[in-house]
């Protein structure tokens, strides 16, 4: 008997969720790449021969690979996601014609009246191989119109839409030349003619150092972003550009949660993930989820 009810309550929550339709808005930008994945079958060793194999008999093809077509960047990904847990998503997005296409492929029943055709598709090829013992991914990206998507991209639309939205999105800095310029606008629009809550995930930051300090100023700490998602190289790049003495980052218990207490005094949240545990920080206190460990079936990144 006991469990029997323990199925029908199961049953009533699987039913709940499923009903379940989220009332919010997101807004989500700017980036969008077609990916182009060649998996090899063996080791990055024996690829880099294989290669040196075929150019010096002056050419050739490389026969046993598998190829994939996919959807990538942080924008069209996470659109994607939030569209199958059944929210209204609206990407901000500068592509070209053929972009826009696959996008319908991949964004079946998504808002794509806010993606523009006036540029050129953001693309990546990667490389998938083993090294040192594990899968490993090796991308070659063109950024395309993302490089250069500055406030002066928006439309009167756009801005109307982001002043509606109840989460305001902004992906990718590091790709986009004018990412500190985008996010300063877009967030101020949100916050000052909106209700949206503001998430910034800025994406390796490490080839843009010399940049973080304008970020931080204009952006990170004048109160424009409610939530600040990072993995922890990202974190402490950021940090270090925000504390005037380290100390106390490097000499906590654990760098990471120092580097996280230094963004926590001047963001209300802020979520690191890593390979090992995930953990959110609010008004100093943290709490941490482990990782489960699993053997992925892609390694795609993007």
């Amino acid at each position: 008997m006991a469990t029997s009810h323990s199925i029908d309550e199961s049953f009533k929550l699987k039913e709940t969720l499923a009903g379940a339709k989220p009332s919010f808005k997101v807004v989500v930008m700017p980036d969008f790449f077609l990916d182009y994945i060649l998996t090899y079958p063996g080791t990055l060793n024996e690829l880099t021969a294989s290669f040196l194999e075929v150019a010096q008999r002056g050419g050739g093809n490389l026969l046993g690979w598998a190829h994939t077509i996919g959807r990538g960047g942080n924008a069209s990904n996470m659109v994607a996601q939030l569209s199958k847990l059944g929210c209204e998503v609206v990407p901000i997005i500068e592509t070209d014609e053929l972009g826009r296409i696959v996008l319908q492929h991949f964004l079946k029943g998504v808002d794509l009246s806010h993606v523009r055709t006036t540029g050129t598709m953001s693309r990546t090829m990667s490389f998938e191989t083993e090294h040192s013992g594990r899968r490993v991914n090796i991308m070659v990206s063109d950024p395309g119109s993302l490089s250069q998507f500055g406030p002066e991209k928006l439309s009167q639309e756009d801005k109307t839409l982001i002043s509606e939205a109840d989460f305001v999105c902004v992906l990718n800095w590091n790709q986009n030349k004018k990412g500190t310029e985008l996010a300063e606008k877009v967030f101020s629009i949100a916050k000052n003619e909106g209700k949206a809550v503001t998430f910034f995930d800025p994406g390796d930051p490490a080839l843009r150092v010399g940049e973080i300090e304008g970020l931080n100023e204009r952006v990170l700490t004048p109160g424009l972003v409610d939530v600040l998602s990072v993995n922890e190289n990202e974190l402490v790049h950021l940090a270090k550009g925000v504390a005037e003495d380290t100390s106390e980052m490097e000499g906590a218990e654990d760098p990471l949660f120092g580097a996280a207490s230094v963004f926590s005094m001047m963001i209300p949240r802020v979520d690191l993930h890593t390979p090992e545990f995930s953990a959110t920080f609010v008004d100093g206190q943290r709490l941490r989820v482990p990782c489960a460990r699993i053997k992925p079936a892609n390694i795609r990144i993007g």
